[in-house]
């Protein structure tokens, strides 16, 4: 036996309305929330960039480091770029820069303090030069 059943012709432009309403205002949520997240992270990277640029780091050894966001230092053998967060030191005779707030890494090894010094001077030379990159 057949079962007959009525369509509602208006059930049905009500629910695919509703439905395609949600669908359209999740759509719209989520560009405006990425719209706003890319906006929020270009004025906090430029805010960051300009006031880390007021500051500066003394080193153990007296040398001033002044900070330049994410300068890209390359070792010299060109194996290894980290890019540097602001702050360089030498420890032993490994060059090391810091990567993140909290964060350091090893660029190189030298084998005296005094080369990794003047390897840590020539990248605040770069940084003070308003250089992207610093090649060892």
């Amino acid at each position: 036996m057949e079962e007959n059943r009525d369509f509602d012709m208006d059930e049905l432009i009500d629910a695919l309305s509703e439905r395609l309403e949600e669908m359209l205002e999740d759509a719209v949520a989520d560009q405006i929330e990425d719209a706003v997240t890319c906006a929020v992270q270009d004025v906090f990277d430029e805010a960051l960039h300009s006031s880390l640029s007021r500051f500066e780091f003394v080193l153990d050894n007296g040398t001033v480091v002044r900070p330049r966001q994410l300068m890209k230092v390359i070792s010299p053998d060109k194996s290894k770029m980290l890019l540097c967060y602001g702050g360089l030191r030498v420890d032993g005779s490994s060059l090391q820069v810091q990567t993140a707030a909290c964060s350091w890494a090893e660029i190189t090894y030298y084998r005296t303090r005094e080369e990794a010094i003047e390897a840590l001077q020539k990248v605040k030379d770069a940084m003070m030069a308003d250089a992207s990159i610093c090649e060892l």
